[in-house]
């Protein structure tokens, strides 16, 4: 299997298993064809990003941006705590940056990059993705968002709507996060970056990997909906601290040894 492929399957995985340490394992009795849709939103988001990865030479803090971007785009999608109160024009700032950020962004970005490449160390020299297959993959996330929003509005009536003020605010932060990502792009694209071993971030991805695990297989007895979303609600507490710690922990991590963490 090619290098980049492994790199995107151990991404997908990471992410799946995220997805059910809050979802629970108990939910693939009750929803059994959704980890299909999970992985065609998941496997076509991370080999776009690892193109952009390889042929950009990114950072972990393009990655940033990046998740920024996708997880607010895809709230068009999957209207959920974003747009509940409290509200300023029609949006709940504070869930929109935590889940783009620290979630999107930190765990879903940079430590699963870091994980992937861990077990399966990239080749720089792989070969991209295709025009056709970028749209390809593109599509397919349009179709799987619209699918998702279907079915959402069919089924769950009281999904959050979306205000009006809410789109345009979504749109220009969907325009401001392109310029800015545009903006801090290497120029150059020649020195191809060095992938460090660090032994801290092993530590805090096999915490991670331990406690989704955990709490997908243990913590499923109190399950509900918070709303599109079935999840059991103590392992969303627990998910929710440990990721905000991990979070914290890998920037503090970043600031005291001076240098981006390898993704």
């Amino acid at each position: 299997m090619n290098d980049c492929w492994k790199v995107v399957l151990v991404a997908v995985v990471f992410n799946l298993l995220f997805e059910y340490s809050m979802r629970g394992i108990n939910n693939l009795l009750v929803r059994p064809i959704l980890p299909f849709f999970l992985f065609l939103v998941y496997f076509p988001y991370f080999a776009l990003v690892e193109n952009l990865i390889v042929k950009y030479r990114l950072r972990d803090y393009h990655l940033l941006l990046v998740g920024f971007f996708f997880g607010t785009a895809f709230t068009l999608f999957v209207p959920a705590t974003q747009f509940v109160e409290p509200q300023v024009f029609g949006i709940n700032w504070f869930v929109l940056f935590f889940v783009n950020f620290v979630w999107w962004g930190a765990i879903q970005g940079i430590l699963t990059f870091y994980l992937a490449n861990r077990l399966y160390s990239r080749n720089w020299r792989h070969k991209l993705l295709s025009r056709a297959q970028q749209m390809a993959f593109l599509v397919i996330l349009i179709i799987v968002g619209l699918t998702f929003r279907i079915s959402i509005q069919l089924n769950i009536p009281e999904v959050p709507q979306i205000s009006p003020s809410a789109y345009v605010i979504i749109v220009l932060l969907l325009i401001v996060t392109a310029l800015v990502f545009w903006r801090v792009l290497p120029r150059s694209v020649s020195e191809i970056p060095v992938y460090r071993k660090e032994r801290f971030l092993d530590f805090l991805a096999a915490a991670t990997i331990d406690i989704f695990v955990f709490c997908a297989f243990f913590l499923t007895h109190d399950p509900i909906y918070i709303n599109v979303h079935g999840v059991n609600q103590t392992a969303v507490r627990v998910v929710t601290f440990w990721t905000v710690i991990v979070a914290f922990l890998m920037f503090a991590y970043r600031l005291c040894v001076r240098r981006s963490i390898p993704v």
